[in-house]
């Protein structure tokens, strides 16, 4: 579906034309802006958080933020409607508003020894077999029965459970995409997934898998690597199920927090790069959720492809830094930090916001957002005061006072 609408009166590109140039470092018309709504959805419409996981209920909610706080350009879905399937993005035991925890107490999740040292073998051998799968298999056959066993049996009886859950799952996230089109609002990505030397940190746990880096470091490299054609198969799936060119990849374990840039180097670049150009190759841009800090990654990132690559920062990283230093080839999103967002006053998140779209966004490849996930107590004339903000100062046509 060709999306024609415009969300503001002196657009004169539509929201998919223009993500699609800032992602490949063209100057739109304007800055879009795509910030990242889940817990604030539930806070402004006087929800719970356990009522989330309804369908309805978080459209609707979602849909009332935006005609009252919005418009914005890119629809950023990070919901999952059934909690097994979390495990496809953060691959770790958790507990749940409403279930283990209160209702409107945020998920947490729980630093544990999902994965084995013995999975690494496993990967690399299955994935020599049919190395399209061997992803899906690691995650549907052996890590999402360890997180829930009462719910999910293992090996191939897993499918018989998870299956249903899939197939609802990706049809309520089609319509949602069909109807935030028809709203004018383009789709950021399609399901998100984490890649694979993060999926092993976060399924291994920080100690242990801290550990393997010594123990076993041509394991860990090559079972990483043995997953990229199976990444690259579910990603390019989903894009042409949901009928968007590009993908969310969450690294949240490959900043400068976790690991050197020496180790992102050995470990965690290859496979990633590899994904990345893999998609390129497709004509699918890959958003990298970069959490934490990257600041002595940066000069590395300059080995992904061109324009091909978004960069989203999430308040920690230097984002100034970043777009002096790969800003000629990645696209810089980002990032009106949750800190300010909650406690700062309208008057600050403007002064930022401009700061933003005047200095990251100068010559294009900027898309402006929250740093990370919206603070969930941000106060709504701060988040009406950011999406304002690329009216007020970032059609790039305007003349400059």
């Amino acid at each position: 579906m060709k999306i024609e609408k415009k969300i503001h009166p002196k657009d004169t590109m539509s929201s998919e034309e223009r993500i699609q140039a800032a992602v490949n470092l063209q100057t739109p018309d304007r800055v879009p802006v795509a910030p990242l709504f889940y817990y604030f959805v539930a806070n402004y419409n006087n929800m719970s958080f356990a009522e989330l996981y309804d369908p309805v209920k978080y459209f609707n909610g979602l849909s009332c933020v935006f005609d009252e706080l919005g418009p914005w350009d890119a629809h950023y879905f990070v919901n999952a409607y059934d909690k097994e399937l979390i495990a496809f993005v953060i691959p770790m035991k958790l507990l749940e508003p409403g279930e283990e925890l209160p209702e409107n107490t945020m998920r947490q999740f729980l630093e544990a020894e999902i994965m084995t040292p013995d999975d690494y073998e496993w990967i690399i051998e299955e994935a020599s077999k049919i190395r399209s799968l061997a992803y899906a298999r690691l995650v549907i056959e052996r890590l999402i029965p360890r997180i829930w066993p009462d719910a999910v049996p293992r090996g191939w009886k897993a499918y018989k459970a998870m299956i249903p859950l899939i197939t609802r799952n990706t049809l309520l996230l089609k319509r949602e995409i069909e109807r935030w089109r028809k709203r004018g609002v383009t789709p950021l990505h399609q399901f998100a997934f984490e890649a694979a030397f993060d999926t092993f940190s976060l399924a291994r746990g920080l100690i242990e898998f801290s550990k393997d880096l010594s123990r076993y470091p041509d394991k860990v490299i090559k079972a990483s690597d043995a997953l990229t054609e199976s990444y690259a198969f579910l990603i390019k799936a989903t894009c042409r199920i949901l009928k968007v060119k590009r993908a969310e990849i969450f690294v949240h374990r490959s900043s400068n927090d976790f690991i050197s840039p020496r180790q992102f180097m050995k470990f965690s670049l290859p496979s990633l790069k590899t994904l990345v150009e893999k998609l390129a190759q497709d004509g699918i841009s890959s958003i990298l959720h970069c959490d934490g800090n990257w600041d002595l990654n940066l000069e590395l990132m300059r080995e992904f492809p061109a324009g091909r690559v978004v960069m989203q920062c999430d308040g920690t990283s230097d984002i100034f830094k970043a777009k002096e230093i790969i800003g000629d080839r990645v696209c810089i999103y980002g990032d009106v930090p949750a800190n300010l967002l909650a406690l700062g006053s309208p008057a600050q998140v403007d002064e930022y916001c401009h700061r933003l779209i005047e200095q990251v966004g100068k010559g294009g490849g900027f898309i402006l957002g929250s740093g990370c996930e919206l603070a969930p107590n941000a106060k709504p004339e701060n988040v009406k005061v950011m999406m304002q903000s690329v009216v007020k100062y970032g059609y790039y046509t305007q003349s400059k006072e």
